[in-house]
């Protein structure tokens, strides 16, 4: 079995109030236009979202397909976790929010595992890649993505939140 894995977890404090924070992160749009590599999001039946994410690699465009559901119960907790058949595409991501004196303290964890028999399965080029090359350039390009992306959602929300209170 051929595995490429990352992960991901900070914290981020945000000048906002949890509602007004929680609100954007679950208007998945936000990602699609601020989280570089995600090309779509859409809904599909049952309750999954297909998330559709482009990066490149030293082998060229990879182009993954993840099917997510949403799994948590909890009002502070936004969570997806892979769609219940899915074996190859897996991603999880949680974020979790806390009032802190008077900002928003967001957790968060993302992980994704892309799974396949053989290398050339998932591109024809990472035949000539080890697992842990291909998933430390993976890793690279997902940390550099979320750290831009949160820094655009902190500008954003700071941003529109001090326009409010003028």
């Amino acid at each position: 079995m051929f595995r490429v894995k990352s992960s991901f977890k900070t914290q981020l404090e945000i000048n906002a109030s949890p509602g007004k924070v929680r609100d954007f992160f679950r208007n998945l749009t936000n990602f699609t236009e601020l989280l570089g590599g995600v090309e779509s999001i859409r809904r599909e039946s049952g309750g999954v979202m297909r998330w559709t994410i482009a990066t490149d690699t030293p082998v060229g465009l990879v182009r993954m397909s993840l099917p997510v559901r949403q799994t948590s119960p909890h009002a502070n907790v936004i969570e997806w976790s892979p769609a219940t058949h899915e074996t190859q595409n897996l991603m999880r991501y949680s974020l979790k929010f806390e009032e802190r004196k008077g900002v928003t303290l967001v957790s968060v964890s993302q992980q994704v595992e892309l799974r396949r028999k053989r290398a050339w399965d998932l591109h024809p080029g990472v035949g000539l890649m080890s697992e842990a090359r291909l998933s430390s350039a993976l890793q690279r390009r997902i940390n550099e993505a979320i750290e831009g992306f949160l820094e655009r959602v902190k500008e954003k929300l700071e941003g529109s939140e001090g326009k409010s209170k003028k």
